[in-house]
């Protein structure tokens, strides 16, 4: 559908407009049903469409396009259209590898740089519903908001706003430039943060419009997603702009150090052979060509993170947290059991681990504690070893820690999905992203479900799961009438809640692993 002049639409009615606007789409029961396609934001009209239990918003945009001049700068309002915009299809995702075809649906991802955009799926009903607004991962280099799981109809079927929305990556976001470029590019190393923080600006100011409470707002995301949620929590400028947070297969420390992101600028710098200004004006494809080049030198796993840069970032997350300086919202935060194997034994299948495979400490440091991992798990063999020690590096002890710190000063709940699929791929292992298709109660889509654990127990577990993500969303705890047991997170206690077949509540789930890691140096880079 085309745009839409605002004249003709504000000469009709509502139900008349939104009936001729989009035809045979869906009946339209009323005045009132038709007057919640069309919400009223501070950049004009947007007409959405109808669902069964919902109406879903496809690719409004937060932010204007940071294209041209706007590359490598912070997000800037959207201007006001003189047309209705009509929210039918999702915008592009950001600049990356193309993804394998289906991935994200039918067909090929669409990319470009003008990708700050925002989805809702709002109830009907008048609301004020509270929010919920998602952060989609993808190792701050890949991923997208349109990702079949992420249906946010599930959610808005129990009286939920839910919003996804998509950020800069790569170097797009998350390459800081000032060294290289002047100090008229301070901070640009956290843009893809900013991007979200402009969409929670967004929402703040426009979810009334689709019945949305703004002081009832949770942020969550997985992944490259989760470590963002748990990088807001230390961003001043977050404050008050959500009241709940929601941290799946994350961790509040990796982070790159404002030298270290003046040395990925000087790598950018070298490969266009000192004309530093070249990367602001080539091709979005010439960039991402040289981000491969620069990523691949780079000694960590995932080298395009937030920046400590004193300006956006005054310090590491994890230490806001354990000063108690961080926002001190109501935290859900877990991983899951085998989160590594997701990505399967290297290559010789021996166990053997790289600095490459890396992403919070150096191979030096992780050495003596690998060593032993034989004593913690001495029937199993190098392959799971290896899955075991690489998940607590990466996900386990990071979430550990983010826990500790703000179980310290704020309501926290910490879960651990351990429930493995039953068939390939990854058979016999609850992998990353294996909570997704549960707490988003997408088992009955084959696209959703192959993501995680299958079966009657899966299906059972995607309702209690989902169940305790509502309440979160709604009340800022899981709902205790389902597990009442599962109490507060505390570091001493540390109670966790195990999701499986039957699931179960346990003090310190894990102990002997965790207290390997206890004198591990974790650094940011």
């Amino acid at each position: 559908m085309g745009k839409i002049s605002r004249r003709h639409f504000l000469q009709g009615s509502a139900a008349g407009t939104a009936a001729a606007l989009v035809g045979g789409c869906f009946a339209i029961r009323g005045a009132s049903e038709a007057d919640t396609l069309i919400a009223e934001t501070h950049q004009g009209p947007v007409l959405g469409v109808a669902l069964g239990d919902s109406v879903r918003f496809l690719g409004i945009p937060f932010a204007a396009a940071p294209t041209g001049p706007l590359r490598f700068r912070a997000p800037e309002p959207a201007k006001r259209r003189d047309f209705v915009f009509s929210a039918t299809s999702f915008a592009p995702a950001p600049i990356q590898n193309p993804p394998r075809e289906g991935l994200y649906g039918p067909g090929a991802l669409p990319l470009s740089e003008d990708c700050l955009s925002l989805n809702i799926w709002r109830p009907y009903g008048a609301g004020p519903h509270p929010v919920y607004v998602w952060i989609h991962g993808g190792g701050n280099v890949a991923g997208s908001s349109r990702m079949p799981v992420f249906d946010g109809a599930r959610f808005a079927r129990h009286g939920i706003v839910c919003v996804t929305l998509t950020y800069r990556v790569g170097a797009f976001g998350f390459l800081d430039v000032s060294s290289i470029l002047g100090s008229d590019y301070a901070g640009s190393g956290n843009n893809g943060m900013l991007d979200i923080l402009a969409a929670l600006e967004w929402v703040r100011d426009n979810i009334a419009a689709f019945g949305g409470d703004p002081q009832a707002v949770t942020v969550g995301g997985q992944s490259a997603g989760a470590k963002n949620v748990c990088t807001l929590l230390g961003m001043p400028a977050a404050r008050g702009l959500f009241r709940s947070a929601i941290a799946q297969s994350g961790g509040a420390e990796t982070l790159n150090s404002a030298a270290a992101a003046a040395h990925m600028a000087e790598l950018f710098a070298h490969e266009v052979e000192g004309n530093a200004t070249a990367i602001e004006k080539m091709s979005a494809q010439h960039l991402l060509l040289i981000q491969n080049r620069v990523a691949a030198k780079w000694p960590r796993k995932y080298p395009f993170r937030p920046v400590i840069d004193g300006i956006h970032l005054p310090k590491l997350p994890l230490s806001s947290l354990q000063a108690g300086e961080g926002h001190r919202v109501p935290l859900l935060i877990g991983t899951t059991r085998d989160e590594v194997a997701f990505f399967g034994p290297n290559d010789t299948r021996d166990g053997a681990v790289v600095q490459s495979d890396l992403a919070n400490i150096s191979l030096s440091d992780f050495a003596p504690v690998y060593a032993r991992y034989p004593s913690i798990m001495p029937e199993s063999d190098a392959i799971d070893r290896r899955y075991a020690a690489l998940t607590a590096e990466e996900y386990g002890i990071p979430t550990i820690h983010a826990a500790d710190a703000h179980g310290s000063h704020a309501p926290t709940w910490r879960y651990r999905l351990d429930m493995p699929r039953n068939t390939d791929p990854n058979a016999g292992y609850a992998v990353h992203g294996s909570e997704l298709p549960l707490v988003w109660d997408k088992q009955d889509d084959p696209g959703s479900a192959v993501l995680g654990p299958e079966g009657p127990e899966a299906e059972a577990l995607a309702a209690r799961m989902h169940a305790h993500w509502v309440s979160f969303i709604r009340n800022g705890a899981p709902d205790l009438s389902i597990d009442p047991g599962w109490g507060r997170y505390e570091d001493k206690a540390r109670r966790t809640m195990l999701f499986d077949r039957d699931s179960r509540v346990a003090s310190d789930p894990g102990r002997a692993e965790r207290k390997l890691w206890e004198m591990a140096n974790f650094d940011f880079s």
